[in-house]
Formats: structure tokens, C-alpha cells, sequence
């Protein structure tokens, strides 16, 4: 019997428009009458998803920044730390690279210091709070920062990605959207995130379902037995994950948990 369910964000739970199915919410209002949790898992900032999910914020458990931090009832579960050295030698390399632009993530707030409009738009779809610096390397000073994003206006698989991989200093490279890169602690995943919960409260992988689209969903898909990848997942997810479900655009986790379950939208 599954009793916990974990989802990604940006191409899972979210359509073409960035939107929430309107059938989420009081499928969720179900799922809690069964007594089965929900955690939703993104690369997305805590504060963003709260603010997603404020009419259930009280039920969710929050696997945020890629696994960085992990929140239930407004009270860390599990909080990382890059060592700010580390974190400054990265930045001189991203700096280096054409068309990026980084972010730091932090426990306040995520930091950044360029104006392109295309990255604005883009870093304010994922990050509610966020604070303007003249010199980015100032958050070292005043947060605890847990992951470095990059956004990459030339394509990030293509681009950033193939630079940083190879770099020998300490983070781990994740490839987490189209046009993003994630710099994390080796071990800082999706699926630490969902490990931990399922330790916390007792739940077994062959307890757990999971639903993603992209590269940053694959850790988590190793700690549950009901793998889904999406429709429009990536061709190398849908290898890892044992089922799939529809695209995002036609409500596909919806439509798996009710099938699931034996649920209806009565």
C-alpha cells in the first residue's frame, strides 16, 4: 500500500503554463483522509513552493532546492552547507562561461547581482524571496548557501552543463531544466530528501510512489518502487522509472494517483 507520494514541479505538476491542475488540491484533501503524505520535490525555492501551496502548505512536506532543504510545518528536516570557499571558486568559473548567469541559494533568501531581462523573467518564475547584490559573493557573508543555480541563455545541456561536469572541486553538476545547471553537495539529491522522510516516518520504498520529468528526479526515483516518469520526460528518466504516466499537459499524475487508488474527481 503506497502511504507516500513525492512529485516534481516544472514539467510534472505544473502544465505548459506553469499551473496547478485544479483537481490537485482536493486530490490531496483525499490522499490525507487515506493517510497517505505528500511531499512535492523541486529545484524550486521552499519560499516559492509554500506560497504554491498554501491551500495544503500544512499537509505538504517540502523537498525544495533539489533536495538542499527539506521542510515540514515551517521546520527544517534537513538544511546543506557548501563551504563558502568552494562556493567562490565555482563562481569564477561560471563567470567564465558565456550566457550564464548564477544564483545563490540560500536559507533567507536566493541572491543574485545581473539585469538581463531573460534571466529575470526566468529566476523570478522559481524564486519568491530573493535580494539584488552589487557582488553576489556577499550572501557568503549573511546566509548559509546551499546550492548554486545557473541559469544558461544558450541551453544548459549543451552549454554550462558540459563545462562544469568535469570540474574537479567538490559539487556535484545536475542537470534540472532545459535551461538550468545545479551545483550541490555530492549526496544532496531528491532522493536524500525523500529517504529522509521515509525514515522519519517509518515508510519503505516499496511504500512510495514518485512522479518526474528531468534529470534532477533520477536519485529520487531509486528510493521508491512506483517510478513514474512523465509523458514529455527525458528520454534518459524514462530508462530509470518502472511506469509512466501522461504528459504534464494532460494532468498525468492526477490521472495515475486516482487510477492508483481507485479515485474519482466525485
Amino acid at each position: 500500500m503506497v502511504k507516500l507520494i513525492a512529485a516534481d514541479m516544472d514539467g510534472t505538476l505544473l502544465n505548459s503554463q506553469k499551473e496547478l491542475s485544479p483537481r490537485l488540491f482536493p486530490l490531496l484533501a483525499k490522499l490525507q483522509e487515506q493517510q497517505v503524505k505528500f511531499a512535492v520535490a523541486s529545484g524550486r525555492q521552499y519560499y516559492t513552493l509554500l506560497e504554491q501551496f498554501r491551500p495544503r502548505q500544512d499537509e505538504t512536506i517540502f523537498i525544495s532546492e533539489n533536495g538542499a532543504m527539506v521542510m515540514e510545518h515551517g521546520v527544517s528536516l534537513y538544511v546543506d552547507r557548501i563551504a563558502p570557499e568552494t562556493v567562490s571558486r565555482y563562481l569564477q568559473k561560471i563567470k567564465e562561461i558565456e550566457g550564464t548567469y548564477p544564483v545563490l541559494c540560500g536559507v533567507k533568501s536566493a541572491y543574485y547581482e545581473d539585469d538581463d531581462p531573460v534571466f529575470l523573467d526566468n529566476f523570478k518564475a522559481y524564486y519568491l524571496r530573493a535580494e539584488k547584490l552589487s557582488d553576489i559573493t556577499e550572501a557568503l557573508r549573511q546566509d548559509t548557501i546551499f546550492k548554486i543555480a545557473v541559469f544558461d541563455r544558450k541551453g544548459a545541456e549543451q552549454n554550462s552543463y558540459q563545462v562544469l561536469l568535469p570540474v574537479d572541486e567538490g559539487l556535484e553538476v545536475i542537470l534540472s531544466g532545459q535551461s538550468w545547471v545545479d551545483l550541490m553537495n555530492p549526496g544532496v539529491n531528491k532522493g536524500r530528501g525523500l529517504s529522509l522522510i521515509q525514515k522519519a516516518y517509518g515508510i519503505s520504498p516499496e511504500e512510495t510512489m514518485a512522479f518526474g520529468d528531468y534529470l534532477n528526479d533520477s536519485e529520487m526515483m531509486k528510493y521508491c518502487a512506483y517510478s513514474y516518469a512523465m509523458e514529455n520526460a527525458h528520454p534518459k528518466l524514462k530508462e530509470l522509472c518502472r511506469y509512466q504516466a501522461k504528459s504534464n499537459d494532460e494532468d498525468g499524475v492526477a490521472e495515475a494517483i486516482m487510477e492508483h487508488f481507485g479515485l474519482s474527481d466525485r
